[in-house]
């Protein structure tokens, strides 16, 4: 059958010939590194090892990396193949001739350019997306919170359904609009309002910041122009990212590939920093962001209403964000009694990467229904997912035994990561790193 046909079990009983082909095949698959250069490692005793990559699963033929520190640095000679400390391995191919009056080179003018090359990566792949992105719409009006915001365009309902979106505008003294869009978030729900302002409040007060939308404004009371409502008004986003990964050749790829699973992971580990389950892990709450003066792109992490304390008992769940345990527990009516663990989330982590590397989710198209009544006997397959190493990340978050899924310590660890600006210390440094 196909099932059988794709078992990566199968190999161990194919005949030798066929095994040293694949080992063949296996090597050959090692990405090169050729003008490279040994240079020392932020801490001591650490070498790594600086080049020009190719045949790499995510990074373009050419580009300048820096490796992580090398398991044994005496391996550093041409033609060897060296493992480093976050599992990935490279070939060693021509070395960097250096005049001989060179001094060492510096870690971090290799990685300043590695940085600089996989922005104008980026920047080549968003040129097409901002050609399509929304226009902002046109002020009316109507007013938000007793004349204090101007409101834009027309209010959509959320993805769940339980509020309203609206761009917006503060209003100056005089009543016109003045600086930048916002989005407002509106709903009757003022205890879900509440809750979510709180879980802004309190991840914001935690040691990791993550990289959620800024919040400008908590209204318990929208005004007198929607009595009995309340109002969030945040950071406007371009798009949310399943939204965006048409205008960016259906999925995405490459550093933005890699940028928006750094994000997630950023905010979840934040969350769980401060003891809550996101709940709600999906492509509809990461938002592109866009810096009007430099035009940079961001991800942002958005609506953290359904987020609860660990152990504490989900109030909502996403079918197509939801692990199979509590599939189980929901069929079997005991869903307001299942207790929420961290590893919930990484679940959903595994769902949103191979969405966003695929273009597709795995339940596209299937009712909520369906999805619940399915997933206690889901079993992953990623072979769609175009580069092997995020495959592997995927199909461990995927583990449907809730134990057997990694920690974020793991994660953060993982070869996927290998090479991401200021992941080259320790598996939490780039963790902690702020909104940029």
């Amino acid at each position: 059958s196909d099932k059988n046909n794709n078992n990566p079990w199968n190999t161990l009983f194919q005949s030798a010939a066929a095994s040293a082909a694949s080992a063949a095949a296996g090597s050959s698959s090692i990405p090169t590194l050729n003008d490279w250069i040994a240079i020392k490692g932020t801490a001591d005793g650490d070498v790594q090892i600086s080049g020009k990559v190719t045949n790499h699963p995510t990074i373009d033929d050419g580009d300048a990396i820096v490796t992580s520190p090398l398991m044994d640095p005496s391996q550093a000679k041409e033609r060897k193949v060296v493992s480093t400390s976050s599992g990935s391995k490279y070939r060693l191919g021509t070395p960097l001739t250096l005049p001989s009056s060179a001094a060492s080179v510096d870690v971090n003018e290799a990685k300043n350019k590695f940085i600089q090359q996989k922005e104008e990566r980026r920047q080549q792949i968003l040129a097409r997306a901002r050609t399509s992105s929304e226009s902002i719409p046109e002020i009316t009006d109507q007013t938000l919170g007793n004349g204090r915001y101007i409101l834009a365009g027309q209010a959509i309902p959320s993805v769940n359904g339980r509020s309203l979106i609206q761009t917006a505008y503060r209003a100056s003294p005089v009543g016109t609009a003045t600086g930048e869009p916002l989005i407002i978030k509106i709903s009757s729900n003022t205890d879900a309002m509440k809750r979510e302002y709180d879980n802004y409040q309190r991840v914001s007060g935690g040691l990791k910041k993550g990289q959620f939308i800024r919040r400008k404004d908590f209204l318990p009371n929208a005004g007198q122009e929607m009595p009995g409502m309340s109002a969030l008004v945040m950071q406007r986003g371009v798009d949310d990212v399943k939204a965006f990964m048409p205008k960016v050749g259906g999925r995405l790829e490459g550093p933005l590939l890699l940028d928006c699973a750094v994000t997630a992971l950023r905010c979840m580990e934040a969350l769980h920093g401060v003891r809550l389950v996101w709940n709600d892990l999906k492509t509809e709450n990461f938002v592109v962001v866009e810096d009007e003066r430099t035009g940079d792109i961001s991800f942002r992490g958005i609506d953290l209403e359904s987020c609860m304390p660990i152990k504490s008992n989900p109030i909502d769940y996403t079918p197509e964000a939801c692990p199979p345990e509590f599939a189980q527990s929901f069929l079997s009516g005991e869903a307001e009694s299942f207790a929420l663990e961290y590893n919930y989330d990484v679940w959903s982590y595994g769902m949103l990467l191979y969405e966003i590397s695929t273009g597709r989710g795995f339940f596209d198209g299937v009712s909520a229904e369906q999805i619940t009544k399915r997933l206690p006997t889901f079993e992953p397959v990623v072979d769609n997912v175009p580069d092997p190493t995020l495959a592997d990340l995927i199909a461990k978050c995927l583990c449907t035994n809730p134990r057997d899924r990694p920690s974020l310590a793991r994660i953060s660890k993982h070869p996927y990561f290998d090479g991401y600006a200021g992941n080259n210390k320790n598996p939490f440094e780039f963790l902690f790193g702020g909104n940029n």
